[in-house]
């Protein structure tokens, strides 16, 4: 009857292990998900801070711009993302810490139900010192190989009882670590959501500030239009030149020539399209405020603001950079709306308007982040306008699908 014993508790053991191994693979998951919240969390705060610095050149602004309007609502909207994210990783935390809790008391239970039988093993060892019974169970045996076979397993049984209990309780005593440090976790978390309860505050405040600005800029609603109005004349200008640019690019393309005919344009057209959502911005640091397609203006009601791009407010004078190898097709000139550049990419072209001075000419060739030149105040403050064009089919396409967020 001894004999019979080691088996179903070494089956035991081994499902042990198994449901150990999932647990184990389940907190893994839980630790990528933190990890992804976390990298989430720096990315917006990266983002609001650069938000805070546009808006404060803004402020020095002697004339209130509409800019200025579109910056508050970023920060708030980011501010907005940081508290989603924030709940979202202490929701995370709180699931951990409580799979970790029933991870220790399953293992806990386990080792008890571990050294429960191992104590009786060594009791029936006990009984079996210093006696025949040993001898019995032996002579009992049908051949000398299963009476060796017999001893083996009883010997192989203690050995094996013995180093999964040391096993479980050395997980056991990691897992009340880890316990231990999510309880800290949890803790801190709770106090981080406080703190951003006073972030929360200042997004309020924000929002009044952009309320009465809003108000501010519906009392100037002359000035506005006047505004708008230059503003409109200076983007037919740009949107005229474009297509005249891009008309004379396809009648050269029919003709097989062009750079998106050679190897090397097809070669970096297809590495640009490979590329779509990790392309870096043309600005170092910038918030669009001008998103493309066909917009209502923020202040005056009835009006409708069409962009084959987007605007990104960025700092004074800062440097617009090429975003992907291509070449250099035209170096325009807009009156009184200076400098733009358009860039071959094979299958692709890229726009780069509001420029105070460039430093590239028609015909040269251009690597990543490689600077073109500068951005040009045009009076409604620091920003770059970029546009993503498909060469095949002459068509504007929206750069946010295209720069990496």
């Amino acid at each position: 009857m001894v004999s019979e014993r080691p088996l179903p508790v070494l089956l035991r053991l081994s499902a042990l292990v198994i449901g150990a191994s999932f647990a184990w693979g389940s907190l893994c998951a839980q630790s990528d998900k933190k990890a992804a919240l976390e990298a989430e969390r720096k990315a917006i705060s990266d983002r609001i801070a650069a938000t805070q610095g546009l808006l404060e050149e803004a402020r020095d602004d002697q004339q209130r711009t509409t800019q200025e309007l579109a910056l508050l609502k970023e920060e708030l909207d980011l501010r907005q993302q940081l508290l989603s994210n924030l709940r979202q990783e202490r929701r995370a935390a709180e699931r951990r810490l409580d799979q970790r809790k029933g991870s220790v008391e399953v293992a806990d239970a386990q080792l008890d139900a571990l050294k429960t039988e191992y104590a009786e093993m060594i009791r029936v060892a006990a009984k079996l010192e210093g006696s025949d019974a040993l001898w019995s169970l032996l002579l009992d045996a049908e051949s000398t190989t299963q009476a060796f076979r017999r001893l083996l397993l009883i010997e192989e049984y203690g050995r094996n009882r013995k180093a999964q209990a040391e096993r479980i309780e050395t997980s056991t005593q990691s897992l009340r670590t880890e316990l231990n440090a999510l309880r800290q976790e949890r803790t801190e978390l709770v106090s981080v959501e406080a703190e951003l309860r006073s972030a929360r505050d200042a997004a309020q405040s924000g929002a009044r500030r952009q309320e009465s600005l809003l108000s501010e800029l519906r009392g100037q609603e002359r000035r506005l239009k006047d505004q708008l109005a230059t503003e409109e004349s200076r983007r037919a200008e740009l949107v005229k030149a474009i297509d005249r640019v891009i008309a004379e690019a396809n009648r050269s393309s029919s003709a097989d020539a062009g750079f998106s005919a050679t190897p090397e344009g097809r070669i970096i057209g297809a590495e640009f399209q490979a590329n779509k959502g990790k392309l870096p911005w043309p600005v170092a640091e910038g918030v669009i405020i001008g998103r493309f397609g066909t917009h209502s203006h923020p202040t005056l009601p009835g009006i409708q603001i069409e962009r084959r791009g987007v605007d990104i407010a960025t700092s004074s004078g800062a440097a617009v950079t090429a975003v992907f190898s291509g070449r250099v097709s035209n170096v325009i000139t807009i009156p009184g709306g200076g400098m733009v550049v358009m860039v071959d990419h094979g299958s692709h072209r890229t726009v780069y308007a509001n420029l105070a001075q460039v430093e590239v000419q028609d015909g040269g060739d251009l690597r990543t982040g490689q600077r073109i030149g500068t951005v040009l105040n045009l009076g409604t403050g620091n920003k770059a306008h970029f546009e993503v064009w498909d060469a095949a089919g002459s068509t504007p396409l929206d750069p946010e699908l295209w720069i990496a967020r």
